[in-house]
C-alpha cells in the first residue's frame, strides 16, 4: 500500500477521490467474492493495484461505470453502477453504452437486475 498521496492528488481531488473510491470497492468485492474476474468475459484471478505499483494489464482489476461517468456524473460514486472489469474490456467499452447482455458472467447474481433499476 501506498504511504503518499501522488503529486497531482491536490490538483485534481475529483479524480483522486473517485479512485480512492474504486479501490475501496474493488477490495471489498474481493474479500466477499475471494476472487475477481471480469464481468464482460470472464478472465480470471485479477488483481487490485494501488496507484504507486507499476500494474500488468493483463491481470488489472478496474470498475468499468456501466453508464458512462461521463454522461451520468451522478452515478459515478453508485456501486450498483460498478462493473469489474479487466484492462481490456473496460479499455474496449470507454465511453460507450453497452447492452447489459454484454456482462456475461456477474459476481452476483443481482447484478443485472440492479443495473436495469439504476436509470
Amino acid at each position: 500500500m501506498c504511504e503518499k498521496e501522488p503529486f497531482w492528488a491536490k490538483k485534481d481531488k475529483d479524480k483522486w477521490s473517485q479512485l480512492q473510491f474504486n479501490l475501496k470497492f474493488l477490495r471489498e468485492q474481493e474479500i466477499e467474492h475471494g476472487e475477481l474476474h471480469c464481468e464482460y468475459c470472464g478472465k480470471q484471478k485479477l488483481r487490485i493495484y494501488d496507484w504507486c505499483e507499476k500494474l500488468n494489464q493483463d491481470d488489472v482489476a478496474t470498475v468499468d461505470h456501466f453508464y458512462p461517468k461521463s454522461k451520468y456524473e451522478e452515478l459515478k460514486k453508485d456501486e450498483k453502477n460498478f462493473v469489474i472489469s479487466c484492462y481490456s474490456c473496460n479499455n474496449k467499452k470507454r465511453d460507450e453504452l453497452w447492452e447489459i447482455k454484454k456482462i456475461k458472467f456477474p459476481i452476483k447474481e443481482t447484478k443485472i437486475k440492479e443495473l436495469k433499476t439504476i436509470i
